[in-house]
């Protein structure tokens, strides 16, 4: 199962890939601003 991939199909793999990581570190930032809220670091 080889098989060469078109280009197309890489770009929107990396695509993916790229907007997935994104989407994580937005979920992941959400908790520790409220954290960092609730301790106090932001005035």
């Amino acid at each position: 199962m080889e098989q060469e991939l078109p280009v197309g199909v890489k770009m929107l793999n990396l695509f993916l890939r790229i907007m997935v990581g994104c989407l994580v570190l937005v979920l992941a930032a959400v908790p520790v601003m409220l954290i960092l809220d609730k301790i106090g670091l932001f005035e």
